[in-house]
């Protein structure tokens, strides 16, 4: 099994975040994930603490985990880019070829996890995972891969704090996504809330 500092880029300089982060946020939780999240990019919080998914976003996250029986310790969470981008003191999204210049530490938690199914939060996470550009007709469905694990494209965390109606989207896209562990015979709390904040109109 690899070992947790494998897993861990030291220093980067692929491309011009690295002069304005606190620090690399790497990938954590459970080396041998059946699942793994990847998430867009870190925000402020993240950049601070170095742990993927904080402040009111990673709320949702882990709800989103206890809606499907996981925890941050059974998954692999990671993000598309791994240092925070900033438009002036603001975060905004990853440039192509920020994405681009990440995609090899992308690739090598893939290979050393080998998770069966990439849950994907947003569309750059998608598009950096998969290539394609079919996000919106593509979320909430199974997205098989011939060369990786087969990826499950979803609303970031980030997005439905602001928009309330897309939660019951999550929702169902929650729900298709737990009956399809429970097919790939992936393990989860079976007693788990269901219906918590996504399922509430």
């Amino acid at each position: 099994m690899y070992e947790l500092a494998s897993l861990e880029v030291k220093d980067c300089q692929r491309c011009d975040l690295w002069k304005t982060r606190t620090q690399i946020v790497n990938g954590s939780g459970n080396l041998r994930a059946a699942v793994m999240f990847t998430g867009e990019a870190p925000g402020k919080m993240e950049d601070l603490r170095g742990i993927g998914f904080q402040g009111q976003a990673g709320k949702l996250f882990d709800a989103i985990l206890s809606h499907l029986g996981l925890t941050r310790q059974t998954i692999w969470l990671n993000n598309a880019v791994r240092c925070r981008p900033l438009a002036g003191r603001k975060n905004r999204p990853p440039r192509t070829e920020e994405v681009t210049a990440c995609r090899p530490w992308l690739i090598q938690d893939t290979e050393n996890i080998g998770p069966r199914v990439m849950v994907t939060m947003g569309r750059i996470a998608y598009e950096s995972v998969s290539g394609r550009d079919d996000f919106q007709a593509k979320r909430g469905t199974i997205v098989q891969s011939s060369v990786g694990p087969t990826l499950f494209p979803l609303f970031h965390p980030a997005y439905l704090i602001y928009r309330r109606s897309a939660r019951l989207v999550m929702c169902h896209d929650l729900q298709k996504l737990g009956h399809y562990l429970d097919e790939m015979g992936i393990e989860r709390e079976k007693h788990a809330d269901r219906e918590n904040i996504f399922c509430v109109p």
